[in-house]
């Protein structure tokens, strides 16, 4: 049946007549010819037969058209991502696979297919991007992220745990300023492998927002001694909210020992002053003598 209509189409005196009975075609359907007329040497035959192949959902062709994404006829690839569309409607998986293909058109049409479709797709997303190789994973995170920023901080603290994806998803939450991500930055702190990663991503957040909540973190013994560290080696920057701090008892110790394995300034200084100056109990404990300026 779909030999007769493609020579229909093939003859110039019959073609409209063959693309009407193209169009009308439902059964029976041979996915192999389906196949070979896609490949045909007539760029109108090609353009139809993709045009049905999509229309049918033809699923089992979804490997040639994907080929076709590079056809040497702008219209045949432009039905030929229509026919993928219509095709992966109800499963993006296929869409997804394509993202370790090394043509670079295919995966941008799939890159820009799942961005559009990250709503109605977004289950069978979160689960490639915790199960699929870091290369599919890397990719959907990052395609996710740029979609919907904070609207996926839930999935970004499930992909911190994943070391495929776990550098990307910790830099993510960063940018978002997530106070959630804090205790997974701590804990995943002990893999000597991150700690350079952890506090560069610590230090691209907002510090009234990062440096209080890593501050406050050192009620937790589990956690204490990479909070110190952490302060410790970011410095000057957090130095303000130590002192901002350090009045509370929970925190006293902790601050002070970390306080005194930072370079203190004039400022700094007259901050310790002024703190001084509000809680007098801390005295004492500070102990201006032992704080000299540089």
């Amino acid at each position: 049946m779909l030999k007769d209509i493609v020579e229909t189409i093939r003859n110039k005196n019959t073609r409209w007549e063959g693309l009407v009975q193209l169009k009308e075609l439902s059964e029976p359907i041979d996915i192999k010819l389906f196949k070979y007329y896609c490949d045909d040497s007539f760029w109108l035959i090609r353009w139809a037969v993709i045009e049905k192949v999509g229309d049918l959902k033809l699923i089992e062709c979804l490997d040639t058209l994907f080929e076709k994404l590079s056809d040497s006829d702008s219209h045949v690839k432009k039905n030929a991502k229509k026919a993928i569309i219509k095709c992966t409607k109800e499963d993006i998986t296929p869409i997804i696979k394509q993202l370790t293909c090394t043509n670079y058109q295919r995966v941008g049409f799939c890159r820009a297919l799942i961005a559009k479709e990250v709503d109605n797709h977004i289950d069978d997303i979160e689960k490639a991007i915790l199960c699929e190789s870091w290369i599919i994973a890397n990719q959907l995170l990052q395609i996710v992220f740029i979609e919907k920023k904070e609207k996926i901080e839930k999935l970004l603290l499930k992909a911190v745990k994943i070391k495929t994806v776990q550098k990307h998803a910790i830099m993510m939450l960063a940018l978002i300023n997530s106070k959630k991500a804090m205790p997974h930055f701590l804990i995943q702190y002990n893999q000597g492998a991150l700690k350079k990663h952890i506090i560069k991503a610590i230090e691209l957040m907002d510090p009234a927002i990062v440096y209080p909540e890593l501050i406050s973190c050192l009620e937790y013994e589990a956690v204490k001694k990479n909070v110190k560290e952490i302060l410790i080696k970011i410095g000057r920057p957090c130095v303000p909210f130590i002192i901002q701090s350090i009045h509370k008892a929970v925190y006293t110790d902790d601050l002070l020992y970390c306080l005194k394995k930072t370079t203190i300034t004039v400022p700094v200084y007259n901050l310790l002053e002024k703190k001084i100056s509000k809680f007098p109990d801390l005295e004492e404990k500070l102990d201006l003598k032992n704080f000299k300026p540089k």
